[in-house]
């Protein structure tokens, strides 16, 4: 529960910093003048500024948003040496560039993850068997809890590794689809002592084709 909590709070700071830093890093590149940095509400609990003339970097005690404060009319009242660097004088284009720039953060953290994963790669689980159930397709077949199912063979004749349970049940059902049996290899949880195992799924219509097809077959 705690690692849930401290995992969740962790995510939403990292959306945060992002998405407060585009706010930030546009108005500074368009000339405005940024009083605050602001990650949280409420209390402050930490505080930088270089000096009086620089921006104020804050932490609060309320981690549930963030904001940037900016130099503005609106606000309050502007010296005029600095009426330049008000977000109220910049021109529409300039203004509009600072508000989309949070968002607009935050979606390229997303697409950059989304690449990475790809990358380096995401761990799934291979395809480890639990106890296939009784009378089913796999019980049948003499599939065991613990088989690894290590390849499938494709209409070539040609033996596909089974990256992982996911791509086991894709395959599984794209069999189905087609009214034909398909023919594993089943090692130990080892990867030893491997055989061929006919998984006759012609025996099942593609009207069965459902969120209980994995159990009948008997690898749910």
């Amino acid at each position: 529960m705690i690692t849930t909590v401290l995992a969740f709070l962790l995510t939403l700071a990292v959306l945060i910093v992002v998405h407060e830093y585009g706010h930030y890093r546009v108005a500074v590149a368009c000339g405005v003048k940024v009083l605050r940095f602001s990650i949280g509400f409420g209390r402050v609990v930490w505080r930088y500024q270089r000096s009086p003339a620089h921006t104020e970097f804050v932490l609060s005690a309320l981690p549930l948003g963030g904001y940037v404060r900016m130099l503005d009319e609106r606000e309050g009242p502007v010296p005029a040496a600095e009426l330049s660097q008000a977000f109220n004088r910049k021109s529409l284009k300039q203004r509009s560039a600072i508000v989309a720039a949070g968002p607009l953060a935050n979606l390229l953290l997303a697409i950059l993850l989304y690449a990475a994963s790809h990358w380096i790669g995401v761990d799934e689980p291979k395809a480890v068997l639990g106890a296939p159930v009784a009378a089913s397709l796999a019980d049948r077949a003499g599939m065991r809890s613990g088989g690894w199912v290590r390849t499938w063979q494709d209409d070539n004749g040609q033996w596909v590794e089974v990256r992982s349970l996911n791509d086991l049940r894709w395959q599984l059902t794209r069999r189905l689809m087609r009214g034909e049996p398909m023919q594993l290899q089943v090692s130990d949880a080892a990867g030893r002592s491997s055989r061929q195992v006919r998984l006759g799924l012609d025996e099942l219509g593609a009207q069965e084709l459902d969120a209980a097809l994995m159990k009948r077959i008997g690898l749910g």
